[in-house]
């Protein structure tokens, strides 16, 4: 955690765009810099790969979880969120208009379910989905509806981070390493030439 945190200071001091992964991982670092900010270089932006379309204020809405780093930072307007008071699909289509401007996203932080899904991509053709569209509306398997980046965005980002702590995840973690072509985090990802996985867990 200490490692990706002081990435995370040093990245938000220089210009450039950084994608921000929800998940009990990142929120304890976003919530470590919130207790303790560093100055964000006005040429920043900030985005979260995916959101669920829930109310702004509720505490499964991503954004929602990430607005006391965003406060702390003084940098909420420069952070790119999703619309969740419109459509779905609607919803989608404001968010890649806005991403669009962003050509490279100089650091990407994702995490992993332990199911293997990343970004919101459950199924293996939503992590198949690496030209066209940047975003994409999806029906999540809790029965709710979320907006993602697509796999095709994240040739967009030049290093992408895939955070992923906790014993409950050694297997899905092995999965990755072993047979990545199974799970939609593997599919999503094998084309990048820029991975890596930082984890607490000794996988060998």
């Amino acid at each position: 955690m200490a490692q990706t945190l002081e990435l995370l200071r040093g990245t938000l001091q220089i210009p450039g765009n950084l994608m921000l992964s929800g998940g009990a991982t990142p929120y304890a670092i976003y919530n470590r810099l919130a207790a303790s900010p560093c100055p964000v270089h006005p040429g920043r932006q900030l985005f979260l790969s995916d959101e669920r379309m829930v109310p702004a204020d509720s505490e499964k809405n991503n954004a929602c979880n990430l607005m006391p780093m965003l406060r702390a930072l003084g940098c909420e307007d420069r952070f790119i969120r999703v619309q969740t008071d419109l459509t779905p699909t609607d919803a989608a289509s404001r968010f890649a208009a806005e991403l669009q401007p962003l050509e490279t996203i100089d650091l990407g932080f994702l995490g992993m379910g332990s199911d293997g899904h990343t970004a919101g991509f459950f199924t293996p053709a939503q992590a198949n989905l690496k030209t066209g569209a940047l975003t994409l509306h999806t029906a999540r398997p809790d029965g709710m509806h979320g907006v993602s980046v697509t796999p095709a965005f994240f040739s967009r980002v030049e290093r992408i981070i895939l955070l992923v702590t906790g014993e409950p995840k050694r297997d899905i973690i092995n999965t990755l390493l072993t047979h990545p072509e199974t799970i939609p985090a593997g599919i999503a990802l094998a084309d990048h030439p820029n991975i890596e996985l930082w984890t607490d867990i000794r996988v060998f």
